[in-house]
């Protein structure tokens, strides 16, 4: 990813979830691309190689963002109690 904390070889990929707003849209386009695609190009045809494999990739995107999504959420409402 572009931004210096996706960078930052240190930092562990728990660190990264929820933090980086960046990362958050770049998973936004590319899920909605992804299932736009699919939907208009192989919904007609779901058994081909290619359908698959989008569909692989857009649930990829899809589940990271809602990781990021849930952590994200954990971390604003845990800092509001403290």
């Amino acid at each position: 990813m572009a931004c210096s904390t996706c960078r930052d070889t240190h930092n562990r990929f728990k660190q990264k979830l929820g933090r980086c707003r960046q990362c958050m849209w770049q998973l936004t386009l590319l899920s909605l691309f992804s299932w736009t695609v699919w939907g208009y190009r192989y919904q007609a045809h779901p058994t081909s190689v290619e359908s698959i494999t989008l569909i692989f990739a857009a649930s990829s995107f899809s589940l990271l963002l809602l990781a990021h999504f849930f952590v994200a959420l954990k971390l604003k409402f845990s800092h509001k109690k403290t």
